[in-house]
């Protein structure tokens, strides 16, 4: 990985760059002015002193440092620094000329300012030195604006500090700035500087600005910057999290983002903790071994001292900021710095700490949240695995109680991981390795780490005993599978033909659930899925398992979608949901409710959908599932809001979802979906990047080389956009070659004619193509109305003809899709163009320019514009002159069409849906409507609207 050394913009800080340039307006216009940029190391206080300072024109600029070298050597070492800098820039003569006439004390800084001044008293000296230099400064500041900058004021000598304090109370000259940075953590209560800080804070008009951690969009930005490409997810997170935001760790980390922490970046901080007293060290040691965060019970009981003798190593390991001092114990500023720390522990000190840590948890359980995960670290640690074992496998059973799912199956993999240095494991747990191995394909099912599952559920199969056993690992491997996109058919099915007769009944239920759901899938039987269905009813009933029951009436209801009852299939989701939250089948009943929300917008309800949806992604945080079905929930909520044109809403929803790291499957649904967004807003750029994020993982999950039916026609459009009509070919026609695209046809179907139109000068794949999608599109579904406006537009976009286009119109008029509308109009206009009903285009394009314009739709407002241009098309709107009685209280046609949904009782937002406009906008014209009847309630709106008869 190659990076930059920094990055070649500054990050953030826009906030803190205001406040210099704040101080620096009222040092020019009013008097001096004193800005004190503080933090801790690296959090970027020198990078944005240096991006302000040099943004600065007209004003002479310059820098004194402090140096690192003890308070007793070179004082006055960043005033010198700034004398000799403006020597440099000024020449000795024009100094010279700035200075009191005489002898000077300065030139015992500078001996090219002549002789230097005899003094007696050591004192007046003093003075006469601390004189000149405020001299100097104003009336340099007198000529043009100057700004002063003293770096590391943490380090400065004590004779440095008086002069700081002698200009604080002296400096007076309108046109001088200075700025100090110190390290906030280095100025304890007794620092020499902490006074000059204090009467600086008490003089008004002085500045402090106090750089805070980067957040993780920042971080993701300054990543971009050094790496020079867009940085994945999952590193932005890992860095964000182990740099805890700061810009100099996080420099540190883009170079080397593994887990350990990189060598220069140790080194430093090793350096930092030499600096420490011995018994802050151990003490820091001692926290380090105990966790990043610590109490401070635990923290006497691992360090071996009483609190007296801890206190004063606290105190400063305080003052330092390298722990931070919470209500009862204490936490690393940095994990970094708790990595580093670690490292320095000697291995017998390592295990002597840990297992005086875990002798502690045990003897007082609640001094930690999790007891038993801490229990099985530090065991470990101090060499004492079958403690560890021990605790680990009950860490896991008291996460799956939390739905901490993720946490259960990484403390059932270090349970396999000390299974063989342990005597007797399986008796000591009662439970065999294939049965842990399970238990972890199950845990990591409901975490969503499917892959991870598959390697569980396999094994789990390879050394299994029992029959039963088998079978559970078959049908987790076989649900496993299909999560990722692969068949999972053929292990259900050995499931349930290696089940044993006295198998657990709910075991058998769960199954014929299992197979009735994957029966019931579009290219399915929905016989055979009817047939398990009514068994594993009949059983769950029979015994009372509301689970079994759940999953069965999953299965029928999608059986039920698929043949176009939408009613029938949304009363048996709704049930199933029941049943299975009072079971706590979590997975199942979320299920449900994503079973719910697709096929309320498959029946054209986006705001329900979109409502079930955002339910659902509510109750996946709860019950541990935000991965497994967390981004199912998100691309449904996502996929309603877009339809209903809620752009910006359902590109929130994708990141959010983007952000939790889902599944390879998942995310390259979500990323497909954010270039769908993308394309219509004109960002093709966006779109490319989204489609070459997705296409390796949707490749990967389903197993195969080519894209999944569902992802070909996003695809397909983002390169027709860019013009690369062999790739969008390509792509075409493998979908169309792929037995599973009668499962999502109409979106190739309508890639495929764009790309029809835009061969027609190449007959030969015209034909062979035009053929393919004919057949196609005479076997797909039209029995809902936005599948047969598809079909409508489709045989539109082939033939253009103005009759077929107006058809594809009226069928979009029924169906609540702004865009899909929008294209229709487009196409309706365009063909109108070319039959010469100018009237008739015009009327189409102004409509289809408001919807879009509504939308965002960047990419069709272009081509409405070009072709208004070759048309000779007018796109503005006439003002037609409105008879008074048809717009009582000066309402507009608009406001009447808001009013007689506001009167139905609609919220703004189902008015945007039915009015094809935003929610917000929608909000605007209440509130008019409102102030046009003086009215202030939207009930008082609808009481007037029914007595004066106004619609």
């Amino acid at each position: 990985m190659t990076t930059r050394a920094t990055s070649p913009v500054l990050i953030g800080r826009h906030a803190e760059a205001a406040a210099l340039a704040a101080a620096y307006r009222v040092a020019v216009a009013e008097a001096a002015t004193f800005a004190v940029v503080a933090g801790e190391a690296g959090i970027g206080k020198s990078r944005l002193v240096r991006e302000f300072t040099a943004g600065l024109e007209g004003a002479r600029r310059v820098t004194g440092e402090c140096l690192e070298l003890g308070a007793d050597q070179l004082p006055f070492a960043p005033f010198l620094a700034v004398l000799r800098r403006l020597r440099r820039d000024l020449g000795v003569e024009a100094m010279r000329e700035l200075l009191p006439p005489g002898d000077l004390s300065l030139a015992r800084w500078l001996p090219e300012l002549g002789p230097a001044a005899v003094d007696l008293d050591p004192l007046q000296g003093r003075s006469r030195l601390f004189e000149e230099l405020l001299t100097l400064l104003e009336r340099l500041a007198a000529d043009r604006p100057l700004v002063v900058v003293l770096e590391d004021l943490h380090w400065a000598d004590p004779a440095s500090v008086d002069l700081l304090a002698f200009l604080v109370r002296n400096l007076d000259q309108a046109g001088l700035l200075v700025i100090c940075t110190y390290r906030s953590a280095d100025v304890g209560a007794t620092d020499p500087l902490r006074p000059v800080l204090a009467d600086l804070a008490r003089r008004p008009g002085q500045h402090f600005i106090n750089p805070g951690p980067l957040s993780a969009a920042e971080t993701a930005e300054l990543l971009t910057g050094l790496l020079g490409t867009e940085p994945d997810r999952g590193l932005v997170a890992r860095v964000h999290d182990r740099s805890d935001g700061n810009p100099l760790f996080v420099e540190a980390l883009a170079t080397d983002p593994a887990d350990g922490t990189p060598a220069p970046l140790r080194d430093w901080l090793a350096a930092e903790l030499a600096k420490l007293p011995d018994s802050a060290r151990s003490v820091l040691r001692a926290a380090a071994v105990a966790g990043h965060v610590v109490p401070h019970a635990l923290l006497v009981a691992v360090a071996g001292l009483t609190d007296a003798d801890l206190e004063p190593a606290l105190r400063e390991l305080a003052e330092k900021q390298l722990l931070v001092v919470g209500s009862d114990g204490y936490a690393f500023r940095h994990s970094l710095l708790r990595d580093a720390v670690v490292d320095d522990v000697l291995p017998g000190e390592w295990q002597r700490l840990n297992a005086r840590c875990a002798e502690a948890i045990a003897a007082d359980r609640s001094l930690v949240a999790q007891p038993d995960a801490e229990l099985a670290a530090h065991w470990e640690a101090a060499g004492e695995r079958a403690r560890a074992l021990d605790a680990a496998w009950n860490a896991a059973a008291e996460a799956e109680r939390s739905f901490a799912y993720e946490q259960q199956w990484r403390m059932l993999e270090r349970v396999l991981s000390w299974w063989d240095e342990v005597p007797e494991p399986e008796t000591r747990l009662g439970a065999s390795r294939a049965a842990v191995r399970q238990q972890a394909a199950e845990a990591c099912a409901s975490a969503g780490a499917f892959e991870r599952g598959i390697t569980h559920a396999t094994a789990a199969l390879a050394s299994a005993g029992q029959q039963a056993l088998r079978a559970r690992a078959l049908a987790t491997r076989g649900f496993l599978n299909r999560r990722v996109g692969r068949d999972g058919d053929a292990d259900l099915e050995a499931a349930l033909e290696v089940l044993p007769a006295d198998a657990p009944v709910e075991l058998r239920g769960r199954l014929l659930g299992s197979l009735a759901i994957n029966a019931s899938r579009w290219n399915g039987d929905p016989q055979q899925s009817a047939q398990y269905a009514d068994e594993a009813l009949r059983i769950g009933r029979e015994h009372g398992l509301l689970g079994v029951q759940a999953t069965a009436l999953l299965a029928s209801g999608r059986t039920a979608g698929l043949a176009g009852n939408s009613a029938e299939a949304l009363r048996l989701f709704r049930s199933a949901g029941e049943l299975a939250k009072a079971a706590s089948y979590h997975y199942t009943a979320l299920t449900a409710l994503l079973s719910e929300a697709y096929t309320l917008m498959l029946s054209g309800d986006y705001a329900q959908a979109a409502v079930v949806a955002g339910e659902g992604r509510t109750l996946v945080y709860r019950v541990g599932q935000g991965r497994s079905r967390g981004a199912d929930l998100a691309a449904v909520l996502a996929q309603a809001l877009w339809l209903s044109g809620r752009w910006s809403e359902a590109r929130e929803v994708i990141d959010d979802a983007l952000a939790e790291d889902p599944p390879a499957a998942m995310a390259g649904v979500l990323l497909d979906q954010a270039a769908e967004i993308a394309l219509a807003q004109g960002d093709l750029i966006a779109a490319q990047q989204a489609v070459d994020k997705s296409t390796p993982l949707l490749t990967t999950a389903a197993g195969r080389e080519t894209l999944p039916v569902y992802a070909a026609a996003i695809h397909c459009r983002v390169a027709l956009a860019q013009g690369d009509l062999v790739t969008a070919d390509r792509i075409l026609a493998e979908a169309l070659a792929d037995p599973a695209i009668s499962g999502d046809p109409w979106s190739v179907l309508r890639a495929g004619a764009e790309l029809q139109r835009r061969l027609a000068d190449r007959p030969d794949q015209l034909a062979s193509r035009r053929a393919e999608l004919d057949a196609l599109a005479g076997k797909s579904p039209t029995n809902r109305p936005a599948l047969l406006a598809h079909r409508l537009t489709f045989t539109a976009e082939l033939t253009g003809e103005l009759a077929a286009w107006d058809a594809a119109v009226s069928a979009w008029r029924e169906v609540a899709q702004p865009y899909q509308l929008a294209l229709a109009l487009f196409g309706t206009a365009e063909s109108a163009v070319t039959a010469g009903q100018r009237v008739a285009a015009e009327e189409r394009l102004r409509e289809s320019a408001a919807l879009v314009r509504e939308l965002g739709a960047a990419a069709l407002l272009d081509e409405i514009e070009q072709l208004s241009v070759r048309g000779r098309l007018d796109l503005a709107v006439p003002e037609t002159p409105q008879p008074a009685v048809d717009r009582p209280f000066g309402l507009t046609s608009r406001e009447i069409d808001v009013l007689r949904l506001l009167t139905a009782g609609r919220t703004n937002s189902q008015i945007g849906t039915e009015l094809f406009i935003s929610p917000s906008t929608a909000g605007v014209h209440v509130s008019r409507i409102l102030a046009k009847l003086n009215v202030s309630r939207r009930t008082e709106a609808a009481a007037v609207a029914h007595r004066l008869a106004l619609v």
